[in-house]
């Protein structure tokens, strides 16, 4: 198959960039373990650049995935940004190829965070922490400007709209307690409370997180990988709190044998089990270090947050509103047990510890 491949990305290479060298090797990065991954390959050209990225499902489940992308893709580059033609990738074509079906797209330049992040003392580092946030939200907020599409009022037909169909999907596909119950009744009155807010509309990534974004020489993005889950008329939330989030999972990772516990970052670690008592995931204590926690990363996280709210208009309240649903929707985003049960344990959570932190209790 590589081979009926290699030669459709050349064919597409040159209709798409016939100014550049064709294409020479090629390198397979990997897929991953949720139902819906793909088989991913990206292809250089002569001069050993980036060219061409294709896509390849295992499975009919994996070709809706790509179908997904491939229309999300078209539609936030419809938009026009300037953002988006720089650093997002280009359809090349969807095709059939061997009995399977491949996405094409152009390949971007850059880093990936997700490696640079994992090198040992990067998450020790304050100010190295500090850029990658600010390039992060920076990236985001520009976004969002750019592809604006109007506003619209915190009202009943935005609840319908928007959050309810996100807790009928949890409740069905994940489940409901009491402290569920109580957390999101709650959540739907603060909602009630934001009824003269309006809600700017924008496009949305859907999963903005280190493995998706690709760093330049300057350490700002330059590109922006995985839109499968991508929208352009949505909240402007979810994508900050996604990657600030998944920032504060994984900072342990490169010590392992610790606990918790990362250089720099007094606390992290759960010698109290405040956050074990919800579960073993160890995204647990990344969560409540992050949003609970106290220190200078914690404060960054908040500063972070309440900046970009501000920049865009929304008031500090609206966290305890968009921040559990934002949890409910991450937990049913991936058909893998190991993250649905993770998320509805930081849902119990933050559902017992909601009192003690800032996205609670911001009016």
């Amino acid at each position: 198959m590589i081979e009926a491949l290699r030669e459709l990305a050349a064919a597409r290479w040159r209709e798409a960039a016939p100014a550049r060298p064709a294409l020479a090797g090629a390198l397979v990065l990997g897929n991953g373990k949720a139902e819906s991954s793909k088989v991913a390959v990206l292809f250089l050209d002569a001069a050993g650049d980036p060219a061409v990225v294709a896509k390849v499902a295992r499975n009919d489940v994996a070709s809706s995935a790509l179908a997904r992308e491939h229309a999300a893709l078209d539609a936030v580059r419809a938009t026009g940004a300037p953002l988006v033609d720089a650093s997002v990738p280009r359809p090349l074509g969807a095709e059939r190829v061997e009995g399977r079906d491949v996405l094409l797209m152009t390949a971007l330049g850059g880093r990936p965070l997700y490696g640079i992040y994992h090198t040992p003392g990067h998450t020790s580092d304050r100010t190295a922490v500090t850029a990658d946030l600010r390039a992060a939200a920076g990236w985001l907020l520009r976004l969002q400007r750019e592809t604006r599409a109007g506003a619209v009022p915190a009202d009943a037909a935005f609840w319908d709209a928007y959050a309810a169909p996100i807790l009928a999907r949890y409740r069905s596909e994940i489940g409901w307690s009491e402290e569920e119950d109580a957390l999101f009744d709650e959540t739907r009155r603060r909602f009630d409370r934001l009824a003269d807010a309006t809600i700017p509309m924008a496009a949305s990534h859907g999963d903005f997180w280190m493995g998706n974004l690709m760093i330049g020489p300057d350490g700002g993005i330059v590109g922006v990988v995985d839109w499968e889950l991508a929208d352009v008329g949505m909240p402007p939330l979810r994508d900050l709190y996604k990657f600030l989030t998944s920032y504060a999972f994984y900072m342990d990772r490169a010590y392992p044998g610790r606990g918790g516990a990362v250089p720099n970052h007094p606390g992290r670690e759960d010698s109290t089990g405040r956050w074990r008592r919800f579960g073993s995931w160890p995204n647990l204590l990344g969560f409540g270090y992050a949003y609970f926690g106290q220190g200078w990363f914690p404060d960054l996280v908040r500063a972070t947050v309440e900046g970009h709210l501000a920049a865009l208009g929304i008031p500090p309240a609206a966290n305890g509103v968009f921040f559990p649903l934002f949890l409910a929707e991450q937990a049913t985003v991936l058909d893998v047990e190991e993250f649905r049960d993770g998320y509805r344990s930081l849902i119990l959570a933050f559902a017992a510890e909601r009192d003690t932190g800032w996205l609670w209790t911001a009016v």
